[in-house]
């Protein structure tokens, strides 16, 4: 009984081994353009964020919406850098003053969706 035993616990041990690259493979957000919390003198043209890996482009996105909760008019749909798959950017209409929040969701390699969300403000 003891070999099965010991074959049980490697085989279990194995698995585990195997299975913690894909676990840790989530995309994650490494910085962004403009930075959490920012206080702008002027308003961006665009919306950069950079993650730790190649993300999906149809699992992932970047809305952006300002304090009342509105999305802006004219805003487009968030794209996934040519050169650099890792980063995922946003084109922005003309911003006026005030507070807005960054909502985005990225999916790398394993599928796996994450979300997030920062603010940053335009004088």
């Amino acid at each position: 009984m003891k070999p099965f035993k010991t074959l049980v616990v490697s085989a279990i041990v194995a698995a585990a081994t195997l299975a913690s690259p894909f676990a840790a493979a989530h995309a994650s957000l490494k910085s962004s353009n403009p930075a959490a919390n920012a206080v702008l003198d002027a308003a961006p043209k665009e919306i950069a964020l950079t993650f730790n890996e190649k993300v999906e482009p149809a699992f992932s996105s970047i809305t952006l919406t300002d304090a009342s909760g509105r999305t802006p008019a004219g805003q487009a749909k968030a794209t996934v850098d040519e050169a650099d798959p890792a980063i995922l950017r946003l084109a922005l209409p003309p911003l006026p003053a005030g507070a807005y929040t960054v909502g985005w969701a990225a999916a790398g390699r394993d599928g796996h969706r994450r979300k997030g969300e920062f603010t940053f403000t335009v004088k």
